[in-house]
């Protein structure tokens, strides 16, 4: 039988307190992942509500510090780490990750322990280093060490995702009937639990709005320079395409991650010469292409380089196996681009489907209702 949308007489804000309460039900721990952004400071203040329901004087969470967040960013975590109910673990640990220059992927390593770049900032005094390890992090590892800080028992990580973002994190969630905001982890102990994900952005400002809960003034930033609100790596290929914006909104911070990364001045000065759509005309045409642009553009002897022809391979077999449903006009442009930004180092992607194309142009992003009721 074919699912079927419909309403409910209620609300996100009051869907999205029933999902935390069963998280708490049904997990012997509660941690919330805190970036610093509006998404994981709505659910970190909505846990804390839940919490005081249930008689519980604070809320575990924890802060990956990404090494290269702008001052107003820090700001807001700080601000939150010295609440007395917030029992938040700041965490900085090498991790990998990517930098987007001139239309290639280099491979970085934030919060580098090999001594061969400056950082752009020192570690604060407060945080976790985890100095005697000599382990690079990622999602998988770094889910598990979450897990690994209580001794025993079933651990939720909780975090601010919500399916609006992207296809990826819609799907994230489409694919399940129950509890469908609650998903596996790397680490066999934790659960990803994302109780906000149908919320939309202007779900998550009237939240802000309503309470006078703090949330960072980075956004008041981006909102006047005109950039995306989120908060995101610099180094990304997203936040690469309007990098200019990031010397008008926090110069200091600016003029420091170029000192360690001055190939991002390069960029900013000669990325109107890169023809993005040329090279994906010229690339994205079958998968055989993607293969090229991976051989041409990204280092052999980096780890990138091994997890991209990873991925390849297996989204080769996919649409391989089931053209008809995987292989509409555009979905090896679309599979290109996830390579070309390294967005497909962070997750796996799935091409979208020739149904879910039709929907999407179909849907087009509806105005917002304000008396929306959840789906």
């Amino acid at each position: 039988m074919a699912r079927q949308k419909g309403f409910i007489e209620t609300n996100v804000y009051e869907e999205a307190k029933k999902r935390i309460h069963h998280i708490y039900d049904t997990h012997d721990h509660v941690n919330v992942a805190f970036s610093g952004g509006k998404d994981s400071g709505v659910t970190l203040n909505l846990v804390w509500e839940v919490a005081q329901e249930r008689g519980l004087d604070h809320v575990d969470s924890h802060h990956r510090d990404e090494e290269f967040n702008p001052s107003f960013i820090l700001d807001n975590i700080k601000h939150y780490f010295d609440q007395d109910w917030c029992n938040l673990t700041w965490y900085c640990v090498p991790r990998s990750s990517t930098m987007f220059v001139l239309g290639k992927s280099i491979e970085i390593v934030k919060w580098d322990p090999s001594g061969d770049r400056e950082w752009v900032r020192p570690k604060p005094e407060w945080a976790e280093t985890l100095d005697d390890t000599k382990e690079i992090f990622g999602q998988d590892n770094f889910d598990a060490m979450i897990a690994n800080t209580y001794k025993s028992g079933k651990v939720a990580i909780v975090n601010g995702i919500r399916a609006e973002e992207s296809i990826v994190r819609y799907r994230s969630v489409a694919n399940k009937l129950h509890d469908n905001y609650i998903v596996k982890s790397f680490s066999p102990r934790a659960t990803l639990c994302k109780p906000i994900y149908d919320w939309l952005v202007q779900d998550v400002f009237k939240y802000f709005y309503d309470t006078g809960h703090r949330y960072s003034a980075w956004y008041e930033q981006q909102l006047w320079s005109g950039d995306a609100l989120r908060v995101a790596s610099p180094l990304i290929a997203e936040s690469m395409k309007t990098i200019e914006k990031w010397a008008q909104m926090d110069p200091e911070f600016y003029n420091r991650l170029t000192a360690v990364f001055p190939e991002v001045r390069a960029h900013e000065r000669y990325k109107g010469t890169i023809d993005e759509k040329h090279i994906i005309e010229q690339y994205g045409q079958d998968m055989q292409g993607v293969l090229q642009w991976i051989k041409a553009n990204v280092d052999a002897e980096s780890s990138t380089y091994n997890t991209m022809l990873a991925k390849w391979k297996n989204l080769d077999g996919l649409t391989k196996s089931e053209p008809e449903r995987y292989m509409p006009d555009g979905t090896c442009k679309w599979i290109l681009g996830h390579f070309m930004s390294g967005k497909i180092l962070h997750g796996d992607i799935y091409p979208p489907t020739t149904a879910r194309i039709r929907a999407a142009k179909r849907n087009a992003r509806p105005k917002i209702n304000q008396n929306r009721r959840k789906k």
